[in-house]
């Protein structure tokens, strides 16, 4: 019989260090050591730190350095709905979170992860992540228009100083274009924004459409010429003729025609029509049907399963691209803390399988660069020991 040992580290008391078998069926008491300590979230200009992080997980000192960056962006300011409470959603998902606790592993890295029921996955195991806190809105900023931006850029700076992805919670959607304007892309590269949403966000206002908003941030993104392309997932509803847009990098699946091959389908047309070589998943919670999360400024009926938009945004992360950031944007804030309506979990759910796909797509990509390294390696390697053969003559 397997002997049993010590796996997740579970809790704190006083000098008393408390820890878990693979099981949760045998617990030991650890005697205090360094590694053990929890990684301090970063000191970042302009954000606050969490009260309590996302799933209560705290990497060890022990561990790799976190390579995803949890980012609240409280930010309003965008929609145009009157005392909207977007705001509000990401202390609401850290809050419901919190019932989901994630438990940092022994080892070098790792964690307990996380179960989802239905579908038999294992969710979160091997990301390396960490909750930097929330975006501070100062509305004494010069640029009024993003209070957040102090805040963001300091996260930014840190995620590209560390290497690491940073997933931004809203907030409205009018954060995406704010992330996106201000993230690094390297020289030459070519960006496609990936976008679940039940709306296409093109919108025209003869006075203010000048201003970046949640509602025609794409085109601005398009006309600008920050992104080379965007494909959006899950469209539907009517539209009056000044709401319709073309552009030649807007690309559309309609709920009615989302599936996950056809949004493979497309976003492989897209990496190699537009020659885009990385990408950013912005994800708009009214995408899910309303029937199943309705807590969203501008809901439409009629929208995919689930199990459907699971699916696709699974397929979208499993395509050649490589992934530098992701949001989850434009869900209500709660009135209570302890009346979090039991939606909310779906919610989260869908952004633990955004963070999981997003790191497997980013291993992938760490894996292929570390083969193509070895390769030239061993080819330079094999030129100077034929050039070593050589002699004059």
């Amino acid at each position: 019989m397997k002997t049993s040992e010590p796996a997740y580290l579970v809790r704190r008391i006083a000098d008393a260090w408390i820890a878990a078998d693979e099981t949760f069926s045998q617990f030991y008491e650890l005697e205090p050591a360094k590694e053990l300590e929890p990684q301090l979230p970063p000191d970042l200009p302009g954000v606050e730190p969490a009260e309590a992080p996302f799933f209560l997980y705290e990497p060890l000192i022990g561990h790799r350095a976190p390579q995803l960056g949890i980012l609240g962006i409280p930010h309003s300011g965008g929609t145009s709905m009157l005392n909207s409470s977007v705001a509000g959603l990401a202390h609401a998902l850290r809050v419901e979170s919190w019932k989901k606790v994630i438990y940092p592993s022994l080892q070098e890295s790792g964690n307990s992860s996380l179960y989802d029921i239905g579908s038999g996955r294992r969710l979160l195991e091997s990301v390396a992540m960490q909750d930097w806190g929330t975006c501070l809105m100062n509305e004494a900023e010069a640029d009024t228009a993003v209070p957040y931006k102090k805040g963001l850029a300091a996260a930014l700076d840190h995620a590209l100083d560390q290497q690491a992805l940073l997933c931004c919670i809203g907030g409205d959607h009018s954060i995406t274009h704010a992330v996106l304007q201000m993230m690094a892309k390297a020289q030459g590269s070519r960006r496609v924004l990936v976008q679940f949403d039940a709306h296409h966000d093109c919108g025209i206002d003869a006075i203010h459409q000048e201003h970046p908003s949640h509602s025609n941030f794409v085109r601005h993104l398009l006309e600008q010429g920050t992104v080379a392309a965007v494909v959006q997932i899950g469209l539907r509803g009517l539209r009056s003729a000044d709401q319709m847009y073309s552009h030649p990098g807007l690309i559309q699946i309609s709920a009615e025609h989302m599936t996950p091959e056809r949004v493979s389908h497309v976003l492989n047309e897209v990496r190699q029509k537009y020659d885009v070589d990385s990408a950013y998943l912005t994800f708009d919670l009214d995408s899910l049907d309303p029937g199943i999360f309705p807590f969203v400024d501008f809901p439409i009926a009629a929208g995919p399963t689930w199990q459907n938009i699971r699916d696709c945004v699974i397929a979208a992360l499993e395509v050649p691209l490589s992934y530098e950031g992701m949001d989850m944007v434009e869900g209500q804030g709660v009135q209570s803390d302890r009346q979090i309506p039991g939606q909310y979990e779906l919610a989260l759910r869908m952004l633990v399988y955004m963070m999981d796909g997003i790191d497997r797509n980013r291993r992938r990509f760490e894996s292929s660069s570390r083969t193509s390294a070895a390769r030239e390696g061993m080819l330079s390697g094999a030129g100077v020991s034929m050039n070593q053969g050589i002699q004059e003559v």
